[in-house]
């Protein structure tokens, strides 16, 4: 096991923008203590939504959040309830579902005006900029999330793991990858921002919220500080998270420290068809990147092609993957307007780079050639018409001097 994640991180360095002092650490940190980076993740399934064929989905292959160490699902239902429709992952999963005294659906409220001119809504410069007015709309489900982490705290499993991964249903996690990402940190309290962009300066977002073990254990013991103080029900769960996290002086990781998300909420329409090597932001990096998560994919169709994007071992056959969509059922309609022609040919460049590249060097060669041709071409005529007009001259010069 320890040999695929060094070999996946070999990869990874190599070609993304991945510091090599801290895969050196990595190697150490296993050398040393003969295990990679442990991960914890969970997640909240709302019962009769596509998110339970989602899981279902995963489950069977053993894909996602299930490629983590370790596991759970929290709901207002047990798993036999939760998982009616789908008999064949209840026996694997019985022991993974949790139940909150909770009602899971909640309603969209309307932000307060954006202020931070990180987000082009925001920027007065941005040809994006929304007004000084721009607001967002976003789901109140601090208090669902409130009962949803006591629960986490109550079962205590999360002591187990390195880290702990609060995950969306459709976004779509790359363990493995994240795994070596994190190989060689330090044993702290700490959180990662995963956004560069958001016009309330929040840069953590929902789709994955990732802590330390001493993060955890932090925020477990002084929660009540945030809940006394903290509004609820301004902001979505992952605002209050990191108000609160900042509040009680858990370490906030950079987003550049670490490519943890790429999703359509920051990115854009790319978001949603990409998930193999890409620069969503050449101002930003300096080459192709590698993202530990993906969001959104709200079908088992687009989150097993997302996966296989990645490039990352593990990927099942076609016919397992045929059976987990049929069982996961049809997913959630959402936008998936077609890339525009611009980043059709930026995906086919990336997809054919050597020979692409072997291609545009050779047609470049061959301009040059042909332009140093030309150029001495005409410098030859020039020179000959030059000499004939010296020629002239001389002669004219002789007959006057006759």
């Amino acid at each position: 096991r320890a040999q695929n994640s060094l070999k996946l991180w070999l990869v990874f360095t190599v070609k993304g923008d991945f510091p090599m002092w801290r895969l050196i650490l990595s190697m150490l940190a296993i050398r040393v203590t003969g295990q990679p980076v442990s991960l914890y993740c969970f997640t909240c399934a709302t019962p009769d939504t596509y998110e339970v064929g989602m899981i279902a989905g995963m489950a069977k292959l053993g894909l996602g959040m299930f490629e983590c160490n370790g596991y759970d699902i929290i709901s207002n239902v047990s798993a036999e309830v939760l998982f009616k429709d789908y008999p064949e992952v209840i026996e694997k999963l019985k022991d993974h579902v949790h139940v909150i005294d909770m009602n899971l659906y909640v309603k969209k409220v309307k932000g307060p005006v954006g202020h931070d001119i990180s987000s082009p809504a925001t920027d007065p410069n941005s040809p994006l900029y929304q007004g000084k007015d721009a607001t967002m709309e976003h789901l109140a489900n601090t208090p669902v999330f409130k009962e949803v982490w006591s629960k986490i705290f109550k079962l205590g499993n999360f002591g187990k793991y390195d880290y702990t991964a609060k995950l969306d249903v459709d976004a779509v996690i790359v363990p493995g990858r994240l795994s070596g990402m994190l190989g060689g940190r330090p044993d702290t309290a700490e959180y990662f921002q995963n956004a560069y962009h958001d016009m309330y300066g929040n840069f953590l977002h929902g789709p994955i919220e990732l802590i330390s073990r001493k993060g955890v254990y932090a925020f477990r013991d002084a929660r009540h500080i945030c809940f006394d103080k903290l509004d609820q029900m301004a902001f979505g769960e992952d605002f209050f998270a990191k108000q609160c996290w900042d509040m009680i002086q858990i370490h906030p990781v950079p987003t550049m420290d670490i490519r943890l998300l790429y999703d359509d909420y920051e990115w854009g329409l790319s978001a949603k068809h990409r998930c193999d090597a890409l620069n969503p932001d050449p101002m930003v990096f300096k080459t192709q990147q590698y993202f530990g998560v993906y969001h959104p994919r709200k079908s088992m169709t687009t989150w097993l092609q997302c996966r296989e994007q990645t490039g990352v071992p593990g990927i099942p056959s076609k016919a397992e993957m045929k059976a987990a969509i049929k069982l996961a059922g049809p997913g959630k309609p959402y936008d998936m307007k077609p890339l525009k022609k611009y980043e059709e040919v930026a995906l086919v460049l990336e997809h054919h780079s050597v020979p692409v590249i072997f291609c545009a060097a050779g047609l470049l060669t061959m301009a040059a050639a042909a332009l140093i041709s030309k150029h001495r071409i005409q410098n030859r005529a020039i020179c000959m018409a030059s000499a004939e007009v010296e020629h002239g001259h001389m002669e004219a010069g002789l007959v006057a001097t006759e």
